[in-house]
């Protein structure tokens, strides 16, 4: 039994035709009728119905069909974890972040064609977790102060280690159609009437921990969310188009601030945001990856 095999086997079901599957696969009807068949004689019994009307799963079929989908699917996974030379790459995980996309661009100037680039964006979970698998040599995050020990402690069960380049406050991103966009700062009392992105459901995001900024003050049952997402453009297109808002960290880059977005301070807000970078805890940093938190704390 081979990938090809499940592979035919799969797409014959869901097109219902051999026919239509050899269309799909670039391959001739005689090549997928019999590459099935081997299929059905390796497991002993027959998978497929077949009629002048074409073809469809037997119940014993359907059983393998569910587990066939299940391998491709995986192994499809597998392939797209596939990565130039590790010795000549650059490979980040990182949160949405328009910053990051940008310090990439810069990165690509500096570096050219001389160095692959693979970046990933994802939850804190997902970004240690690439870190820990190897897929990425370095992972952008931000963490609470108050659960920083909570997570220093996950990270040493995965042999990782956080270094924190800079503690940032929040602020209260906002377009041009924003009520907002002429004001200098807003209060905290302002954002319970406000209309809200919200990021990405983590237990280590920003919105999280908002209970935790100045002694509790943001109730984040009272913040009236109408979007929720993890696309940083979504973002940037209805901060720009609409009259939602955003609540972000205090570090635009002004060198990057192409949009017409402001990013308000919030009075009373102290820092409680800790910024930094995962890494393997036995491993030095590659020479791009050291260029890039280099150019990262910068930024900050």
């Amino acid at each position: 039994m081979d990938i090809k095999q499940l592979e035919f086997f799969v797409v014959a079901c869901e097109r219902g035709s051999l026919s239509q599957a050899a269309e799909c696969l670039y391959t001739s009807q005689p090549n997928v009728s019999k590459t099935i068949r081997t299929l059905e004689h390796e497991l002993g019994r027959p998978l497929l119905m077949r009629s002048g009307k074409g073809v469809q799963p037997t119940a014993y079929g359907k059983r393998v069909l569910e587990y066939a989908q299940l391998i491709i699917r995986t192994t499809i996974t597998i392939s797209s974890l596939a990565l130039p030379d590790s010795r000549n790459s650059l490979c980040i995980s990182a949160y949405p972040s328009n910053m990051i996309a940008h310090l990439l661009a810069d990165f690509y100037r500096e570096w050219g064609e001389s160095c692959y680039i693979e970046h990933r964006e994802g939850t804190v979970e997902e970004i240690t977790d690439d870190v820990q698998q190897g897929i990425s040599e370095v992972g952008i995050v931000y963490v609470a102060e108050k659960q920083a020990a909570t997570f220093q402690h996950i990270l040493s069960h995965k042999n990782l280690s956080f270094v924190v380049q800079d503690t940032k406050k929040i602020c209260l991103y906002v377009g041009p159609r924003h009520p907002l966009y002429h004001a200098e700062s807003v209060d905290f009392s302002d954002l319970s009437s406000l209309k809200f992105m919200r990021g990405v459901r983590d237990f280590f995001s920003m919105e999280h921990h908002l209970g935790h900024v100045s002694m509790g003050v943001i109730d984040t049952a009272a913040l009236h969310n109408v979007v929720y997402t993890n696309s940083d453009h979504l973002n940037i297109a209805l901060l720009l188009e609409t009259d939602v808002c955003s609540l972000g960290l205090d570090f635009l880059h002004e060198p990057y601030a192409q949009y017409d977005i402001k990013a308000l301070p919030i009075n009373g807000c102290e820092p409680f945001l800790q910024v930094g970078y995962v890494q393997d805890a036995e491993h030095t940093l590659s020479t791009q990856a050291q260029w890039f938190v280099s150019y990262f704390q910068k930024l900050l």
